[in-house]
Order: C-alpha cells, then structure tokens, then sequence
C-alpha cells in the first residue's frame, strides 16, 4: 500500500511539474551542477598531488639536511647564514604544498576554506621570504666582487644576520597588509587587486631584477676569473641557484599576481596554476641538490661526509688579500690602482689575520 501512495505521488508530481515555468525547471536542474563544477576546480587532480607530495617529501629531506648542518655542525660565515635562512623558507614551503595538496583531495574529507586560506598564505610568506634572500646573497656578493677592498675593511660583522632579520619582518608586514585587505576586508575585490599590484611591483621591479643584475655580474666575473684559475665554487652555486629559480620558481608568482586576474577560461588557469606549482617544487627540492653537486670531488664523493661537501660548496668566501687586491685594482681598472691595491695589502693582512682569529 505505502509503495502504491508514493507511485500514485509521483505521478501527480510529474504531471504537474509539466506546467512549471521552463526558468524555473532550469534553476533546478543546473544549480547541482554548478555547485559539482566549482568543487572539481577546487580539487587538485590525483597525479598533480601525488607528483607534488613526492617532490615535497625529497626537498624536505634535503632541506631540512641543509638546515640542521649549517645550524648545529659547520662554522658560520656571511653566506651561510643566508643559505641557513633559505633551507627553513624552502622547507616550510614545501611542507605547506604537500599539505594543501592532501588536504585538496576528496580523499581527505571536507576541510574548513579558513584551512586552505592560512596554508595559501603561509606559502605567499615563504616564497616572497626565499625570493629576497636569494636577491640578498646575490646583491652581497656581487657588491663584494666590484668594491672588494671597501667590502673586507668595511663590512659590518653581523651583516648577513641584520639583513636576513630584516628580510623577515618585510615578508611578515607583506603578508599582514595582504590578509588585512584580501581576508579581512574581502567584500571589495579591488582593495585585493591594489595588494597584489603592488606586490608585483616589489617582486618584479625589484627584487627580480635586482638578482638578475648581479647573477650577470657574477657570471662575467667567473668568465674571467676561469682564464687564470679556478672560480670559486660559491659563485657556481650562486649562479645555479639563480638560473633554477628564475626557470622553476618564477611562473608561480607571474601567476599569482598577474595571470591569476586575467585569465577567464578557468580549465587553462587551473591546468596553469597547477604546472606552476610543480615547478616551484621543483626549485625549493633543486637547491640542496646544487650544493651536493657543486660541493662533490668525483674520485671521493661518496667517502666524504656531507658537512664538508657542504662547506666545499658555501666557502673560499674569504678571498686571500693578494686576491682581494687583484679584484680591486681590476675593477679600478688602471695602473695607479693597481699601485695603491698593493700598498693596501697590509692593512688587508691584518683585517684578514683578526677575521680569521675570531
């Protein structure tokens, strides 16, 4: 009897669903799919999270490697500290990908959009954070190649340490003015657009072009050097990590901030966002790697512990004052000079000697 009542209603429900309005049996049945449509775009596809969960899982090996020799087992130097600071901002982006990337998946059940908001933002933090400490160790050496007399007797001691503090509180003010205006005050859109506009600017105008200019000095500066001996091997490991991540890591932010406005075909951006991603793994996984490689001596690289191959790789930081003084009198390019590089030699000796001591 109770399945003759519910036939008997559906068939009236039909016959009077016939009557309704054609905009509202389309409301009805499109509204599903639209909402089925949205999720699709928001679920990373399996084969994107299970490549970006591997190359997480190797950087984070690699990286956190990295962090714990440089901070527990070698003596520090100016680069070092650098390199310290970019292991922890490699590591943690990375963990913030693989996580997004599991927690994306339908597998894992439905997750507050406040989760994938704080983990979006920590890997903006992260990845402005390693952008200008590359810019940074890439602009200090290169000051210390063309002024390397003023950069021994003049630098400050704990250069490397004020400028990686200070790179940190700018990535954290960036990040407060980006959730102030894009997550606190989210109902005009175009405050949020100002935001990344300006973070364009400051990623693209100065922070980029600022690595590029002195990778390419750097890269002149090994051509030359390369006729008479051989460079040292920090300015091949400068100079990889700068090609990688021009190549690997930049799209992520082209993305981000200038394609992610543009684009309306939501198929292509998704497929986009997705490739970039994937590179920028690739590039914070890609560094450790660098340094092994530039570090190793072929006849015993597998002999060796992997603390000196990393201070094979991140030293001869310390140029010699005969050295020092060459670099200066070419890049003052003329006899007299070359002269009064010579007569420093002295006073470098001694700055020399006393650095070494302490």
């Amino acid at each position: 009897m109770t399945g003759l009542f519910l036939l008997f209603l559906s068939r009236d429900f039909l016959r009077q669903s016939r009557h309704l309005p054609s905009k509202i049996t389309m409301m009805v049945v499109t509204a599903p799919a639209t909402t089925s449509t949205e999720e699709r775009q928001n679920i990373t596809p399996l084969g994107i999270a299970v490549l970006i969960v591997f190359l997480s899982l190797c950087g984070l090996a690699g990286n956190g490697t990295i962090s714990w020799l440089l901070g527990f087992s070698m003596r520090k130097n100016p680069y070092s500290v650098y390199i310290f600071n970019l292991a922890i901002s490699d590591f943690l982006f990375l963990l913030c990908m693989a996580l997004s990337s599991i927690l994306n998946r339908p597998e894992s059940g439905h997750w507050p959009r406040s989760v994938f908001e704080m983990l979006r933002r920590i890997r903006f933090f992260f990845y402005t954070l390693g952008l200008s400490l590359l810019a940074a160790i890439s602009i200090q050496r290169c000051i210390s190649v063309l002024f390397p007399i003023w950069y021994r007797c003049h630098r400050p001691k704990h250069l490397s340490s004020l400028v990686c503090a200070g790179l940190w509180l700018l990535a954290i003010l960036e990040n407060l003015v980006a959730i102030y205006f894009c997550a606190v005050q989210n109902q005009n859109p175009n405050s949020c657009k100002k935001v990344d506009v300006f973070f364009a600017v400051l990623i693209f105008g100065v922070f980029t072009p600022g690595m590029c200019l002195s990778g390419l000095t750097l890269f002149v500066q090994v051509r030359r050097v390369s006729r008479r001996r051989q460079p040292a091997r920090l300015y091949i490991t400068l100079l990889a990590t700068i090609l990688v991540f021009l190549i690997c890591a930049l799209p992520l932010a082209l993305y981000w901030f200038v394609l992610g406005w543009f684009m309306q075909d939501d198929r292509l951006c998704g497929l986009i966002y997705d490739v970039a991603k994937i590179f920028s793994c690739v590039n914070s996984t890609a560094n450790p790697v660098i340094y092994y490689l530039v570090g190793r001596q072929r006849k015993r690289s597998l002999r060796e512990p992997l603390r000196v191959v990393l201070e094979r790789a991140l030293g001869n930081e310390e140029m010699s004052p005969e050295e020092t003084a060459e670099l200066g009198s070419e890049s003052r390019g003329a006899q007299g000079a070359s002269e009064d590089a010579l007569e420093d030699i002295p006073r470098i000796t001694a700055k020399y000697r006393h650095s070494q001591s302490v």
